[in-house]
């Protein structure tokens, strides 16, 4: 492919394009539609679909996306909190059966632990929230201020990058030589 500003470019890890917001979404959508042919993972394919500007959408729109994509999200311990006082109380529960188990002669180690994994739920939420809000707000404010918009999945990787002007480039890379090579050949075929 020659390079050209308007064209669909190969690069040595995929293929990239340069243009307006709605060249670009729609770049993103052909890219999607290729890539499923390809056999992409599902998985791969859905966050990309989620994640890829539309053309009703606005640059701010993939900026918190993103943002939402990159920061922590492992919501284990969020998830598992009842809540303070629920969690609290299955805390004395297991107390309480740690001290019966006591009583009998019988060591509570197992009581103890889950009691003591109890009571630290819902501290352990409390920070894990919080330091997702301080994340966000370093992503938002100083990462993505120097950085292009990206999406990693197993398959492939995007970023997209403001060149001002209302020109984009949106660059797909796929490690996997068959999928690219085969990414290629459909921009290659369109032209």
């Amino acid at each position: 492919m020659a390079e050209d500003e308007d064209s669909v470019n190969e690069t040595n890890s995929g293929v990239k394009k340069n243009g307006n917001w709605k060249e670009i979404a729609e770049f993103g959508e052909e890219v999607e539609d290729i890539m499923e042919k390809s056999g992409s993972e599902a998985e791969s394919l859905e966050k990309f679909g989620e994640w890829r500007p539309k053309v009703e959408e606005s640059e701010s729109d993939v900026k918190r996306k993103t943002v939402d994509e990159a920061v922590m999200k492992e919501k284990k311990l969020e998830k598992e909190s009842d809540g303070v006082r629920n969690d609290l109380k299955e805390a004395s529960g297991k107390m309480a059966e740690a001290g019966q188990k006591a009583a009998k002669k019988q060591v509570p180690d197992k009581e103890i632990i889950e009691a003591s994994e109890e009571a630290a739920k819902p501290f352990y939420s409390r920070i894990a929230g919080l330091l997702r809000k301080i994340e966000s707000a370093i992503y938002s404010w100083i990462t993505l201020r120097f950085n292009p918009y990206y999406l990693d999945t197993e398959d492939f990787s995007v970023d997209i990058k403001d060149k001002k002007n209302g020109k984009f480039e949106m660059d797909v890379a796929v490690p996997e030589e068959e999928k690219r090579e085969g990414l290629k050949e459909n921009f290659r075929e369109e032209e």
